[in-house]
């Protein structure tokens, strides 16, 4: 649905997005991504190793930073039909996401940004969740919105 930096409000909130991070999820992302690293890819070394302090693959950092955008860009898109997009992501991971997880990612417009007109955007403040409940990660993304 196209909207314009006019009609949207702060508080606005986006349908929530839920990620799968089932192995054979995590092992499309290592091919799309080039990153083969084992403690995503290897279910046995991961056993081994041990990374995080636990004896599982875990999904890419990059593919919850993935998640937490999609949240933005499912609703207005990377490149909106109306002629906005995305200006800047910044994430943080805060917890590794285990294979076999499911993560539910939400937002809401945190701030807009008044700076002429062609120039307007808006601030989403997104986190994203495991089915525990923990934060898994967070992420200011800014979007350009037509006037």
């Amino acid at each position: 649905m196209p909207i314009s930096f006019a009609e949207i409000q702060t508080g606005h909130s986006f349908p929530p997005v839920v990620q799968s991070y089932a192995q054979p999820a995590i092992d499309h992302y290592a091919l799309a991504s080039l990153d083969m690293n084992p403690v995503h890819t290897n279910e046995e070394w991961a056993a081994r190793a041990q990374v995080f302090g636990i004896p599982e693959t875990v999904g890419h950092g990059m593919m919850t930073m993935s998640t937490l955008t999609s949240v933005v860009t499912r609703a207005w898109g990377v490149i909106g039909k109306n002629g906005g997009s995305i200006r800047f992501v910044d994430a943080k991971f805060t917890k590794p996401v285990k294979v076999g997880e499911t993560v539910t990612a939400t937002g809401k417009v945190k701030q807009k940004h008044y700076f002429g007109p062609g120039k307007n955007w808006v601030q989403v403040a997104v986190e994203a969740r495991d089915s525990t409940g923990d934060l898994i990660g967070l992420a200011e993304v800014g979007y350009n919105l037509p006037d």
